[in-house]
């Protein structure tokens, strides 16, 4: 099929279907944007609706607490090996001590995210890490346990075992403490160069509703469209081009209904050839006499099993009329044409 006929007929499918197109995208829109918010209806049905008993789950984040550092090794070399250095944070002997000397639970914070599957990027490390500037190589010790008071309260605790060389990693290693222990504003981050960012998970933002919204409306339109067009192929009657098929050697003409000379013209050339003209309901073509009296040399058929086995055939014509023409119809006039050695010509006559 030629790109100006697909594009023909793409464009008569989309005025055609306009109002299911409509309907189904609305639909699919509804549906792609409330799949979208379930992972924030979870996070409201955990948040509210299980461990009320657990005081410490029922606590908000609010913003982290932090404070930097450089770490290189014995050579100069910069340091850059992040779960090395949060796990030698994170043993079961400073998590112990700073919950003791803190009071504010912290090995619940760190199960919980082993149990969820907590997703940690280069700059959201969870409960308690540290994340490094590739620019400048600085690392930010984070906290996010709770309130800001707590969340200080334990980087507080951190910032001392560094002060206190108290650290087994970094041991054998300069270190250099670049800032005091603080809470990170709001205005920080929300900085496109924070380097904290926040879990943001459950948190419904206008910016992810308006991204939601438009993925919503492009995924609608995208899958009524294809099952809108998936839908002719299933019925029996042929309604688009693109139901049927053609060799690359016929002749296939795309026509108006109204086109009553260029049918004419296009049935009649070449005016010399004895034609066989298939038309599977003849009575539902208004332009059929007209075609009988000026085509001489013209026999008009609804089946080629109806055709003399003596007649002389030079070109055979297909008529295809869209939702009345039958797909099984057609087929079985394409096989049974093998017999006869002559071009074909496929005329689509379109309302």
């Amino acid at each position: 099929m030629d790109s100006h006929t697909l594009l023909s007929e793409f464009k008569r499918f989309m005025k055609q279907e306009k109002g299911k197109l409509l309907a189904l995208s609305i639909t699919f829109a509804i549906l792609i944007f409330l799949v979208q918010l379930i992972p924030f209806g979870k996070h409201y049905i955990a948040e509210n609706f299980t461990d009320k008993d657990k005081n410490k789950t029922e606590t908000s984040i609010e913003n982290p607490a932090i404070f930097e550092v450089y770490i290189e090794y014995e050579t100069g070399s910069v340091f850059t090996n992040t779960l090395l250095l949060e796990e030698a944070m994170k043993t079961d002997s400073h998590i112990l001590a700073a919950e003791k000397e803190t009071g504010i639970e912290i090995s619940d914070l760190l199960d919980k995210e082993d149990e969820t599957g907590y997703v940690k990027t280069a700059r959201d490390r969870g409960t308690l890490g540290a994340s490094r500037n590739e620019a400048s190589n600085i690392w930010v010790v984070s906290a996010k346990v709770g309130t800001e008071q707590e969340n200080l309260e334990v980087i507080n605790y951190f910032y001392n075992l560094y002060q206190e060389q108290a650290i087994d990693l970094l041991e054998n290693k300069p270190y250099y403490i670049l800032s005091e222990p603080r809470v990170l504003s709001d205005d920080e981050l929300k900085s496109p160069e924070t380097p904290v960012e926040q879990d943001m998970t459950g948190v419904l933002s206008i910016k992810n509703l308006v991204l939601y919204a438009v993925i919503a409306v492009l995924g609608g339109t995208v899958l009524s469209t294809i099952l809108l067009l998936f839908i002719p192929f299933t019925k029996k009657k042929i309604q688009y081009a693109f139901n049927y098929s053609w060799n690359e050697d016929d002749t296939f003409i795309l026509l108006l209904h109204l086109e009553k000379n260029e049918l004419e013209k296009v049935v009649m050339v070449p005016a010399t050839a004895s034609k066989l003209f298939l038309i599977q309901e003849a009575a539902s073509l208004d332009q059929l006499t007209d075609l009988q009296n000026k085509a001489t040399q013209l026999q008009i058929e609804e089946s080629i099993v109806n055709l003399d086995t003596t007649t002389t055939v030079e070109e055979v014509i297909i008529l295809i009329q869209p939702n009345i023409t039958d797909k099984a119809w057609y087929n079985q006039q394409r096989e049974l044409l093998k017999i006869y050695q002559a071009p074909l010509k496929i005329i689509q006559l379109n309302d």
